[in-house]
């Protein structure tokens, strides 16, 4: 088959190659391609005699291989090409190319990389003969930075400056904010050429290889290509690493509190749903299964929506983690206008179920129990699954300005310092969601409440709460009894706990009060705004979890329907819904990312900040790695140190002993007084803060769970350590400094 970019079917478009694929793409972009046609692999060169009387000027003859640009591999450039042919030389100058699919060089290549070779289709393109040909890279090939766009160019035709016949002159791009540099003679053409460049990026969504020409005056772009080397791993056999995919600050506050393990990969896979729905996609990113939070795509998102980059950067500095010192977090281009339009979207969504949101659980749960065939599973997901996700997320969100959160702590600091605004911002909130299991535990204990009341408020609560493969507290029958002996034991009164530290924040704000009188209407404004602003964020996780819990029996049954049991866990949402659908294909991938995930289960906790490209196998195999943070290109030992420093978690001053624990399994172990030092704590770790004398984290801001639930408790906690696993051990005496963020080690064990 042979037909024109306009005219190929959207069925006929895997037969047409890489290279193919991508010229329809273009052009049906409206971007300003030179016309051609693809003739598909497996047709003879003698379908080209149809069109090439009617051609006028010269042709470029190139391959189209049907695994060019692949994830695995690119055969870009391994294949011959023809330019400035005569129409009635093109039938020989295709199967020329034709026949160097089987040529050595290409042998080769496919040997070396260990890939099948699937053919070629062959394009035939109108030539234009350049005053001017290159290429721009999207992304800086060797950082990974986007904001920064490279390109190089030549004279003539753009082979010179593959064959390296030419010398060829660089430019630059600044992506962020529109400017130029480089030769003064290119510069007419410029800005032309980095809208085009910066649509192709936006079109692909991934940094791009953008081949180009300018000719009589005009810009053209030949060809464009995913940068191979910026990818973030295959998603076939889950060996994935965000890290790849360009210069980003990965951090494992906040997240890391949620997925204390790594993630399996429906459970990645609805992530990615969820942060494409915002708008920020990779917002949740993936190393090796274990979960990140991609601050550049926050801050980059904030930039986007109107912010500086230095207020866009102070906004999310309790989410970001400790950084060293000069460190500016990497940024890249977003399109303010999709992010204004995806928040509106959100908040104001055009049709509203009333029924489907967060009231309708129970009802849904009926539904999936009783649903027991593949086509019913999967018409209950478009009828009732995507209504339930699109209200319930909308119920969530609204109303919850977060805001003040980012904001609060450092202006009231400026005012009267860090140790009385930690003071002021403990034991202020009322009862939230993440304090619920042990304050309710006691009610459950005084008769106050049933145990199926406990239930409903606390049984969906646990440390994976988010991971879909494991089970949720309200499955086991026996949860409410065991949760309530393990807390008569302890002997603890946590709501003693929270009204004394009530009475230490009333103190603060009197101290407040008589040192600057006329700020204290302001405070109280600026407290009242945190507080609520803290309320929504943790109703927010719980209703959120809500959702996680329908999404767990719902592929729990597609699992029992398909007859894959638990595996349903390691296909992604996509391929869960094309299995209903009778496509089976995608059952083959299991065995070999379920050895990717069992492998990841047994891996050491990446370092908590990570900036730029990082390789898992390499740290490990570092005797001197540093766990709290990793930089590309850096050697290490910038900032090394046996010092345990974090952030103001909660006041107070205390000396006891540590017993670190780094899985909640090993909880137990905490005896009262003890000093708890872990890697990071969530919801799970909850009901054994009364034990403990003090807090201390490798991971967390003073937004963090540890944070916030220690401030509440009157718990002294320094939090976000990154390295306190490390170079504490169990039995070592230290002083703990909540109010400094200060950890001094008094005694070693």
């Amino acid at each position: 088959m042979i037909a024109g970019f306009c005219d190929i079917k959207k069925d006929d478009i895997v037969k047409c190659g890489g290279k193919g694929a991508s010229l329809i793409r273009l052009t049906e972009a409206g971007l300003p391609v030179p016309p051609g046609y693809i003739l598909t692999e497996g047709s003879d060169a003698s379908e080209v005699r149809a069109i090439t009387g009617s051609l006028k000027g010269t042709y470029a003859v190139r391959s189209s291989a049907l695994n060019e640009d692949g994830s695995e591999a690119s055969f870009a450039g391994a294949y011959e090409t023809l330019t400035d042919v005569k129409p009635e030389d093109i039938e020989q100058a295709v199967r020329y190319v034709q026949d160097s699919a089987s040529s050595r060089r290409v042998e080769e290549y496919a040997r070396s990389r260990d890939v099948e070779k699937e053919g070629i289709a062959v394009v035939i393109q109108e030539f234009v003969k350049p005053e001017f040909a290159g290429v721009v890279f999207t992304s800086d090939v060797i950082t990974g930075s986007a904001a920064r766009m490279t390109g190089n160019y030549v004279k003539g035709e753009g082979e010179l400056l593959v064959s390296g016949n030419a010398d060829a002159k660089e430019f630059f791009f600044d992506a962020m904010k529109y400017s130029y540099e480089g030769d003064e003679e290119f510069s007419p053409y410029a800005k032309k050429l980095f809208r085009y460049c910066a649509k192709i990026r936006d079109l692909w969504g991934m940094p791009m290889d953008i081949e180009w020409a300018v000719s009589g005056g005009k810009v053209y772009i030949l060809q464009a290509r995913p940068i191979t080397t910026l990818r973030g791993g295959d998603e076939k056999t889950y060996c994935l690493n965000g890290s790849l995919r360009g210069e980003l600050l990965l951090t494992k506050t906040n997240v890391g509190e949620i997925f204390m393990r790594p993630v399996s990969p429906l459970t990645y896979s609805i992530m990615g749903k969820v942060s494409n729905a915002l708008g920020m996609p990779y917002f949740i990113d993936n190393i090796m299964g274990q979960a990140y939070l991609n601050v550049s795509v926050t801050c980059s998102a904030f930039m986007a929506l109107g912010m500086s980059r230095k207020r866009a950067s102070s906004a999310i500095k309790d989410i970001a983690g400790t950084l060293p010192e000069g460190t500016e977090i990497p940024v890249f281009p977003m399109s303010g206008r999709k992010m204004w339009g995806t928040l509106l979207h959100l908040l104001r969504p055009k049709k509203k179920k009333k029924d489907m949101g967060l009231s309708a659980v129970p009802k849904i749960r009926q539904m999936i129990a009783s649903t027991d065939t593949a086509e019913g599973l999967y018409d209950l997901w478009n009828d009732v699954g995507i209504p339930f996700i699109n209200t319930s997320l909308g119920e969530v969100v609204k109303g919850a300005n977060l805001l003040p959160l980012f904001a609060t702590r450092s202006s009231i600091e400026k005012v009267c310092g860090e140790e009385l605004a930690t003071r002021l911002l403990a034991g202020s909130l009322d009862v939230i969601d993440s304090m619920k299991p042990m304050l309710l535990l006691e009610d459950l204990a005084e008769g106050k409440i049933t145990s199926e009341e406990y239930v409903n408020q606390c049984g969906h609560r646990h440390v994976n709460e988010m991971e879909l493969m494991l089970p949720y507290p309200y499955e086991d029958p026996s949860f409410p009894q065991n949760a309530l002996e393990r807390h008569r034991e302890s002997g603890i009164n946590v709501h003693e706990m929270k009204k004394a530290q009530e009475q230490e924040s009333q103190k603060a704000r009197d101290e407040f009060a008589q040192s600057y009188p006329g700020k204290v209407r302001w405070l109280d404004k600026k407290i009242a705004k945190f507080n609520k602003a803290n309320a929504a964020r943790e109703h927010v996780r719980s209703e959120g979890v809500r959702i996680f819990c329908v999404l767990r029996e719902y592929y729990l049954k597609c699992g029992s329907v398909l007859g894959i049991g638990e595996d349903v866990f390691m296909l992604t949402f996509d391929e869960v819904l094309e299995c209903l659908q009778g496509d089976r294909e995608a059952l083959g991938l299991i065995a070999a990312r379920r050895s990717s995930y069992e492998k990841y289960l047994t891996y050491p906790s990446f370092p908590n900040v990570i900036i730029g490209r990082f390789d898992p196998d390499e740290w490990m195999n570092d005797p001197g790695r540093r766990s709290d943070i990793f930089i590309f290109g850096d050697d290490g030992s910038a900032g090394s140190s046996d010092d345990v420093k974090g952030f103001a978690g909660a006041a107070g001053r205390v000396t006891a002993k540590v017993r670190v624990i780094s899985d909640i399994n090993d909880a137990e172990q905490l005896e009262k007084g003890e000093v708890l030092v872990t890697t990071a704590t969530n919801i799970g770790w909850t009901t054994i803060f009364p034990r403990a004398a003090a807090i201390i984290t490798d991971i967390g801001a003073p937004l963090s769970h540890a944070a916030i639930v220690a401030r509440e408790f009157g718990i002294p906690a320094v939090v976000g350590c990154g390295n306190a696993t490390t170079v504490l051990k169990t039995g070592d005496v230290v002083t703990v400094d909540g109010s400094k963020g200060i950890v001094s080690v008094v005694e070693k064990a």
